[in-house]
């Protein structure tokens, strides 16, 4: 599947990997400090999540500003925190690989719409969407 609309590819760092994202699923790219209490585009408290943890890294960065993807759900805004968002610099159309049903079975959530190759590395593509839903939900 190549991307068309909204077809621009995100790099996200979070602790020592890197996955990628589709700006049509981002609402907001930008710094944040989740101690500020911010809110969102209509007065509702920002519900902040560090996307390490969620996706198994362990621990998080310390408090202060952080790199922000913010998500705009129907009810709610999630703002997930990453260590550092960057394009995929002048890749052109990136073809997404399904990832096989085998494998999707295997996984813990479905947070996963399928991989982009990069550079020789694949990267795992995050449904924001999907994780933005669970965070509201409370179901991570």
């Amino acid at each position: 599947m190549t991307l068309n609309r909204d077809s621009m590819i995100l790099y996200v760092h979070v602790g020592p990997r890197r996955y990628a994202i589709t700006q049509g699923q981002v609402d907001h790219l930008g710094m944040l400090d989740p101690a500020d209490a911010p809110s969102d585009g209509r007065g509702r408290p920002l519900i902040c999540r560090e996307l390490g943890p969620l996706l198994g890294e362990s621990g998080g960065a310390g408090p202060g500003r952080r790199h922000a993807i913010t998500v705009q759900l129907r009810r709610r805004s999630v703002a997930m925190l990453v260590d550092h968002i960057d394009s995929l610099g002048g890749a052109g159309p990136c073809e997404i690989h399904r990832l096989a049903p085998m494998i999707t079975r295997r996984l813990a959530r479905p947070w996963f719409l399928g991989v982009v190759i990069y550079e020789d590395e694949p990267l795992l593509l995050l449904d924001l969407r999907r994780i933005a839903t669970d965070v509201v939900i409370g179901d991570v």
